[in-house]
């Protein structure tokens, strides 16, 4: 085993062994501080509570504090391997105390707003005090200049940033469903707590969350942040993640008002049902996508590009989902009278699929349009993958529910076409959007085909300094490839320019294939062909 082999397994051991203890010594602390809060009442269940707190506070604490001295020597002269080890525990230790820490406090002021935090308030307060501790020393470790990671310096804060980010669009989302339950179906909220109090419960969670989230973004600067995780982390939660949802939404509240059959007391039941989660999902993710689609204004092409590539794969589904959909309710249709319930509410869900599907893919993914072949390989490559995957699994069910009809285990009320027509729409709805992507991805690999090696020549140009004009005229030659070797001779003057430029394209016209071409003082070429 090699030293830098050895030196790494060290670190992880212990950077391992430091993350065990430290979890222990959180546990220990909010159990040890509830308890302090709570009424001194002795019984069976509180001296094991109390045991366990003060052996998972006073063993693990000492033991922290040793092992974090004899660590942070290793640190100021730390290997890229053990850097990264340590920024991973400590970003690990740290989004794990702000997730416990900040749900607690969250919890807590909720309840009091409420009114229900006469129960359980010691609880939620050891919580925040033990692992708030946890996370503040954790994170000032993090942040102190001599021991910043040099490998992933900024993991800790761009994590943090996910978590408040997606504990914020949460929040909004339930928040504003509850004001509009309150509005349109106050019936939904008057069984138990009060419309009231949990509304602003729910208040209290997003904004909690937002002044978490805006401590990360801006005080923290991870907004400025340009590396490729930070930059994959925005993209992946605050776009994709966001699309994703206000995509479904949209197309569930256009389930709501689709008029198949029109029925304004159907219509209202469905919004009774989920409109005003719909409603707040879609306000919601449409909200953070176009905030987060802003920000990558500033970062490189690649990512904007990835971006939409993201949301036109996401559209993508949405709309073979719909035309599944679509075909099973139109075989439901044909194949059995029992189905005339079933079939508009399934027609009317992928309809709306397909509509919010083909909107946003028509807009990202632009099929009209001339687009580089080479931008969009991986994209057409993930999609026939995935494709694949989806075909197969449903080409599967098929063929075991067909074998199940002959064989006679299934209910001999069911028809052939029923009883296949769910994985029968998947299947025709990924072969007919595959189909598309296939003639799209054949015309770009003809455009990528590269010309053939024999069609191809190659000129060696030996001249000195001053020849740009010349190779510049050369380089316009279609199919010719020229490379440029600096010889020590003095730069040819500019007036032979354009002689010289002649002279070689006649050279290359009398000989069919690869060619040197030296240039010497006076301005002569000598030319050997080449292999």
């Amino acid at each position: 085993m090699s030293t830098r082999t050895a030196s790494a397994l060290r670190a992880l051991i212990q950077h391992g062994l430091l993350m065990l203890l430290l979890l222990l010594l959180g546990t220990g602390l909010s159990l040890l501080i509830s308890m302090g809060l709570s009424a001194p009442a002795v019984n069976d269940d509180r001296q094991l509570l109390l045991a366990t707190a003060l052996a998972f506070t006073i063993i693990p604490g000492p033991l922290v504090w040793a092992l974090w001295l004899w660590i942070r020597k290793k640190l100021l002269n730390a290997e890229p391997t053990e850097a990264a080890i340590w920024s991973l525990q400590g970003s690990a230790v740290y989004l794990i105390a702000l997730v416990i820490s900040s749900t607690a406090v969250l919890q807590l002021l909720g309840s009091l707003i409420g009114g229900g935090a006469s129960q359980g308030w010691q609880d939620q307060v050891g919580l925040v005090l033990g692992w708030g501790a946890i996370g503040l020393w954790q994170f000032k470790m993090l942040t102190t200049p001599k021991y910043v990671p040099s490998e992933l310096p900024h993991l800790a804060v761009t994590l943090g940033n996910a978590y408040a980010l997606v504990l914020a669009g949460y929040s909004l989302v339930v928040a504003l469903r509850t004001a509009l339950e309150l509005v349109f179906v106050p019936q939904a909220i008057l069984v138990g707590q009060g419309p009231l109090p949990r509304l602003l419960g729910a208040v209290i969670w997003v904004l909690g969350a937002s002044i978490l989230w805006l401590w990360h973004w801006k005080m923290l600067q991870v907004q400025k942040l340009r590396d490729i995780f930070a930059s994959f982390v925005v993209m992946l939660l605050g776009v994709a993640l966001a699309a994703l949802t206000a995509l479904l939404a949209a197309a569930a509240t256009l389930n709501i008002i689709l008029p198949l059959p029109w029925d304004s007391t159907a219509m209202g039941d469905r919004f009774a049902s989920f409109g005003p989660l719909a409603i707040s999902a879609l306000l919601t993710g449409a909200i953070f996508w176009m905030y987060h689609h802003g920000q990558l204004a500033g970062r490189s092409p690649l990512v904007t590009r990835v971006s939409r590539q993201i949301i036109s794969g996401i559209s993508l589904a949405i709309l073979a989902s719909g035309l599944g959909m679509v075909v099973n309710a139109l075989l439901a249709s044909i194949s059995s009278p029992l189905n005339t319930d079933t079939a508009p509410a399934v027609l009317r869900t992928g309809i709306a699929l397909v509509l919010v599907g083909t909107v946003f893919w028509v807009t990202y993914f632009q099929p009209g349009s001339q687009s580089e072949p080479e931008s969009r390989r991986v994209y057409l490559v993930l999609f026939f993958g995935v494709s694949a995957v989806v075909a197969l699994v449903a080409l599967l069910i098929v063929g075991y529910r067909v074998f199940e009809m002959l064989v006679g285990a299934a209910s001999p009320a069911l028809n052939m076409l029923d009883y296949i027509r769910a994985p029968l729409g998947w299947l025709l709805a990924t072969v007919g959007v595959s189909a598309y992507h296939f003639a799209l991805w054949k015309s770009d690999r003809e455009k990528l085909t590269p010309l053939e090696p024999e069609a191809r020549r190659r000129l060696i140009l030996v001249a000195p300094q001053g020849s740009e004009q010349l190779l510049s005229a050369l380089q316009l030659t279609e199919g010719l490839e020229v490379r440029w070797i600096v010889s020590s001779h003095p730069p040819l003057p500019e007036e032979w320019g354009d002689e010289l430029t002649n002279r070689l394209l006649e050279a290359l016209a009398t000989h069919s294939g690869s060619l040197l071409a030296v240039a010497d003082e006076q301005g002569q070429f000598n030319f050997t062909p080449l292999a």
